[in-house]
This record gives C-alpha cells, sequence and structure tokens, in this order.
C-alpha cells in the first residue's frame, strides 16, 4: 500500500485535529533499523531531537530509536 497517499492523508487529518483537542506538539519514536518510516515523518515535518541506543530488543538484535517531534500552531516552538 505505499506511495499511495495515505500516510499524507493521515498526518494531514492528525494536524488538523490535533491543536483542536489541546496539542501543541507530536513526539514519536521511529526505529533506527526503519529509514522510509523516518523519512515519511521528516518529509511530514517532524525533526530528529535525539537517539535511544539499544531501546528495543527484537530476535536477539538491539536495535536504536529516534525521538522525533513536531510542533503544531504558530506558538514560540511551532511553525505554521
Amino acid at each position: 500500500m505505499r506511495r499511495q497517499g495515505i500516510a499524507r492523508q493521515l498526518f494531514a487529518s492528525t494536524f488538523a485535529l490535533a491543536p483542536a483537542r489541546g496539542y501543541e506538539k507530536l513526539f514519536a519514536f521511529v526505529r533506527a533499523d526503519n529509514p522510509a518510516a523516518l523519512q515519511t515523518y521528516q518529509r511530514h515535518g517532524f525533526t530528529i531531537i535525539g537517539t535511544a541506543r539499544r531501546q528495543a530488543r527484537i530476535g536477539g538484535r538491539d536495535i536504536d530509536e529516534v525521538f522525533i517531534e513536531r510542533w503544531l500552531g504558530t506558538g514560540a516552538e511551532g511553525k505554521a
């Protein structure tokens, strides 16, 4: 289902509804071994703010997680 515009629609809906519900920013973790997901978030305005080393263990393998955030609105941190 990649490249169908689904992520774009979900992000647009989230960005429209979140401020109305009182959210000022969105925050997420993305596994470092998933560069496609990280790129998708970055394309939608998220920025990398840090990395948790060896945060998850999957199949006996340690995996880093990348912390990302996106400010909403036009406040001190936000960008419209």
